[in-house]
């Protein structure tokens, strides 16, 4: 799709090895930090208090719009604490992005992954009950989204953009002069609208520079993120 019609003009050689160790930190640790959300949780004893949960007997398509929506909201917030001074380094790496198109979307620290999986196993696992079949529908749906929204095409769905975010939307995100606040969002564009944080597409335009935070000398520290 990105070849097909760019939106951009990007060199995918540029900082390619930096990008697939990124990518490869991302599969290697994903499972890890879910672990250890597990872990956490389950020392909390909470998958004893919500096994009655009405949320757990639910059909399979009603289960998981939920666990969507609702994941989509916690993660808003938790990107938007990211976006104040005491967790910035958990994901300044994510920053470092020059050129947005699917592979430079990858880069995420170690911290960064921790926190996006609390939400994320606490409602798909122990608030949803999910099964593996849910489990692996709602994280193949996740991957999908991060894909698409650091895609490098220019799309226009027509009202859908305002339900859904696009590659347009989350570019905007990645810009210059204060615009890395907006937009904080990954699937709906509501939490964006409702918590004073959105930036539209038609009034910000196209043509605006992106910021990217230098990784020189502290490599190692943005991928751990501290």
């Amino acid at each position: 799709m990105e070849r097909m019609r760019p939106g951009f003009n990007v060199s995918r050689n540029k900082e390619l090895s930096l990008n697939i160790l990124a990518i490869i930190v991302v599969i290697v640790a994903g499972e890890q930090v879910k672990k250890l959300a597990f872990t956490g949780f389950n020392i909390l004893n909470l998958d004893i208090l919500l096994t009655r949960t009405l949320f757990r007997s639910l059909p399979i398509i009603p289960k998981i719009l939920i666990a969507v929506t609702l994941t989509d909201f916690c993660l808003y917030w938790v990107h938007r604490a990211m976006h104040k001074p005491l967790l910035w380094p958990t994901h300044s790496f994510h920053h470092s992005i020059g050129e947005i198109w699917w592979l430079a979307g990858s880069r995420t620290s170690l911290t960064h992954l921790f926190l996006f999986a609390i939400p994320q196993v606490f409602i798909g696992y122990y608030l949803l009950g999910f099964t593996a079949m849910e489990a692996g529908l709602s994280f193949s749906f996740g991957v999908v989204v991060n894909l698409w929204i650091h895609t490098n095409i220019w799309v226009n769905i027509g009202p859908l953009e305002n339900i859904f975010i696009t590659p347009n939307f989350h570019r905007i995100h990645h810009g210059a002069k204060g615009l890395t606040r907006k937009n904080l969002a990954f699937v709906f564009t509501i939490w964006d609208r409702m918590f004073g944080t959105y930036a539209s597409v038609s009034s910000v335009g196209k043509d605006f520079s992106l910021l990217p935070v230098p990784t020189k000398n502290r490599f190692l520290r943005m991928i751990i993120g501290f």
